[in-house]
């Protein structure tokens, strides 16, 4: 392609240029169409989530609540597998022995007295639990970090269901500017 430039010349543009033009204009048209995936806690019969971060595959979580027979920790660990599928990676919990012990070929004691079942390994849609109260379970989310109380959001008694959701940018955008008042 030619083009004149500022002093009258003929100057040829690169092909390459138009190359990476195209396919720039092709990947920012494609984006909006792209699906993401999010982490969502709700609890069933609610239509809208209490909880919903963005993830990827590799992206961590956990479960913690108080054991309502020893009255101590106990936390499930999962991760968003590449298949975008939850996945239960292991357990670690404080237990008293209160329900008479166990032995798993997977299960460790650290010296700290925390029992760790290791290796578990289980692919799951979704997971799912009965809520308890804040003053006898504590159910909590661990995510990047940061620490969220689930009884911020949910009442006890509720089965709360924390799953992967495919949502599409453009769609999501959508819907957010028609409900706007």
């Amino acid at each position: 392609m030619l083009y004149v430039n500022m002093k009258n010349r003929v100057v040829r543009t690169p092909f390459m240029l138009w190359i990476v033009l195209g396919v720039t204009v092709f990947v920012v048209c494609l984006t909006p169409f792209w699906p993401a995936y999010r982490l969502e806690v709700s609890s069933e019969g609610r239509p809208d989530a209490f909880l919903s971060f963005p993830v990827s595959p590799g992206d961590q979580f956990s479960i913690r609540f108080l054991h309502s027979y020893d009255r101590a920790f106990f936390q499930e660990n999962y991760s968003v597998d590449s298949d975008s599928k939850i996945l239960l990676r292991d357990m670690t919990f404080k237990s008293h022995l209160n329900g008479g012990g166990f032995a798993y070929p997977n299960f460790h004691l650290r010296a700290d007295g925390v029992g760790e079942l290791r290796d578990i390994h289980e692919t799951r849609e979704k997971v799912q639990f009965m809520m308890g109260s804040r003053d006898l379970a504590n159910h909590e989310l661990i995510f990047k970090g940061k620490t969220f109380h689930l009884s911020d959001g949910i009442e006890p008694f509720e089965i709360v269901e924390i799953t992967l959701r495919k949502k599409i940018v453009l769609w999501e955008l959508l819907k957010k500017f028609t409900s706007l008042p």
